[in-house]
């Protein structure tokens, strides 16, 4: 299923309104476009970032998810993938039944390691995608 540049604004704009803890998000299509992106305010002043979106960013997205599931084989596909920095977390989520990736930044103290951002986010984008129809 492709997912359209309205159907992406409308995940965006529904996941990020739906928790403090997720600072920005972006959806990135399995080519490395950026198909939406949007961050909070806070996000923009604490990380000095000017605008949202960024082309380099999808396309090392890409290259993680792809060198993640090099295991996939033994381990199953990734079902998230989560670095942890000084002042923020990343979580990269692949909806392979749509052909796109979340990726999100999230609050340090967010507990991403388990399922209830993932969660959140895939009960969000499935909303967002069958009220984009």
């Amino acid at each position: 299923m492709v997912v359209s540049s309205n159907a992406a604004k409308r995940i965006v704009d529904d996941i990020l309104l739906s928790s403090d803890e997720i600072l920005a998000i972006s959806v990135i299509d399995k080519k490395g476009n950026i198909l939406a992106a949007k961050s909070k305010e806070s996000f923009k002043e604490a990380f000095r970032v000017t605008e949202d979106g960024d082309r380099y960013g999808a396309t090392l997205a890409i290259g993680i998810l792809s060198l993640v599931n090099e295991v996939k084989d033994m381990f199953g596909e990734a079902q998230a993938i989560i670095t942890i920095h000084k002042n923020c977390k990343l979580m990269l989520l692949p909806r392979p039944s749509h052909d796109i990736l979340v990726g999100l930044v999230l609050q340090p103290s967010v507990s991403a390691e388990d399922y209830n951002i993932a969660n959140q986010v895939e009960i969000l984008s499935a909303d967002a995608l069958k009220s984009s129809k």
